[in-house]
């Protein structure tokens, strides 16, 4: 796959045409219809970036096999606490994790599309204790890391200033909240990203930031530990 700065797309070209393969052992429902379309994958250290939909369901439950850093773009979704009974709603705008080892069930009353960021590293088990016991909505006062330290989710404010090109030091999704950011690469193409917009930058990718004014972003950064 392509190592550079990515811009993701939420209706990319081709998307609903092929769901996906589903098992009957994964869903309270009947199977649901869903798509995944990947733009980054990283099978040694099991990292997932892509979009991602379905129709009305209910999952099986259970602990969460992975630490995933989710943005709603349509529709709103409950995740239900095995343990207490509780439900979080999330709906379209907000970003939140499932920490990897929560024990819940996803329950979906509707349509729902999102970006998603996956860390399912292939040598790391369930944790009998999750990081954080419900999910996490990033905000100032509220950041996600999980139990290895390799998957960090939180709200980064950037004052106005400009970098040098350089390697990136890490795998970083960045939805912008508010502001903008101007990315540049190796070849000096200007990536420019305003409120809504998402991109993805694999680790290593040379690049340089540019921000005129204050500009805040919902971050997933995953190491490759």
């Amino acid at each position: 796959m392509a190592v550079s700065i990515i811009r993701l797309n939420p209706d990319p070209d081709g998307f609903g045409h092929k769901p996906d393969e589903l098992e009957a052992a994964s869903f309270s429902s009947d199977i649901p219809l869903q798509h995944s379309h990947s733009v980054y994958e990283d099978d040694d250290i099991g990292l997932y970036v892509g979009v991602w939909d379905t129709e009305a369901m209910v999952e099986a439950g259970g602990p969460y096999a992975c630490d995933e850093f989710m943005w709603l773009l349509e529709g709103q979704c409950d995740i239900r606490n095995n343990k207490t009974g509780d439900i979080e709603t999330v709906k379209a705008g907000t970003p939140f994790v499932i920490p990897k080892g929560y024990d819940c069930q996803w329950r979906q009353s509707g349509y729902l599309r999102k970006y998603y960021v996956i860390s399912e590293h292939p040598g790391e088990g369930i944790p009998a204790q999750p990081a954080h016991d419900g999910i996490v909505i990033p905000r100032e006062d509220m950041s996600y890391e999980d139990t290895t330290g390799r998957f960090y989710s939180g709200l980064r404010t950037l004052e106005a200033h400009v970098s040098e090109l350089r390697a990136h030091p890490h795998n970083e999704f960045a939805c912008i909240k508010s502001g903008s950011i101007t990315l540049t690469d190796e070849r000096g193409a200007n990536h420019e990203f305003e409120v809504g917009d998402a991109y993805f930058i694999p680790q290593g990718v040379l690049c340089s930031f540019a921000v005129e004014a204050r500009v805040s972003m919902y971050i997933a950064l995953i190491q490759p530990g």
